[in-house]
């Protein structure tokens, strides 16, 4: 099965199952006082769920997507050509993480219809959900640095 997050025009956020997607479906008991226990975090009528985060978390766990996140909250836009640079990576295991950053409406594929000075048609640059997700996860990497040098 998979799970859709629609929004106005778009799909956001394609997941095939995953262990808290699939949980929510077999558990009910679980799931309800999960939805219970969590319940303080969200409005009436939240954009994305709890599962729908969890998912986003997922995504940004692997080391290769977390990196191009990185890269384009600290370059600003990029090419996939720049992006393998910067990364060691070759374009086509880039491309697979750039896509599923893409389907996870972390990331842009912005495409011209002239190239820019370089040449490139194409450049890849965070949304504003990738943004915040990145800005979070490594603001809490610079909380817990600064955490150990204090102690």
């Amino acid at each position: 099965m998979t799970v859709n997050l629609i929004t106005p025009g778009r799909v956001l956020w394609p997941m095939a199952d995953s262990p808290s997607t699939a949980s929510t479906e077999t558990d009910e008991p679980e799931a309800d006082a999960i939805a219970t226990l969590t319940a303080d975090l969200f409005d009436e009528d939240p954009l994305l769920d709890l599962d729908t985060y969890l998912d986003l978390f997922e995504e940004i766990a692997e080391r290769p997507r977390f990196a191009i996140l990185y890269a384009l909250k600290t370059e600003g836009k990029l090419s996939a050509n720049e992006l393998g640079e910067a990364l060691g990576r070759r374009e086509n295991s880039l491309h697979y993480h750039l896509n599923r950053l893409v389907e996870a409406g972390l990331v842009e594929n912005r495409k011209q219809e002239r190239p820019d000075v370089n040449g490139l048609y194409s450049y890849y640059e965070l949304t504003g959900l990738g943004a915040d997700l990145i800005d979070a996860a490594t603001e809490f990497i610079g909380q817990e640095k600064t955490a150990l040098e204090q102690y």
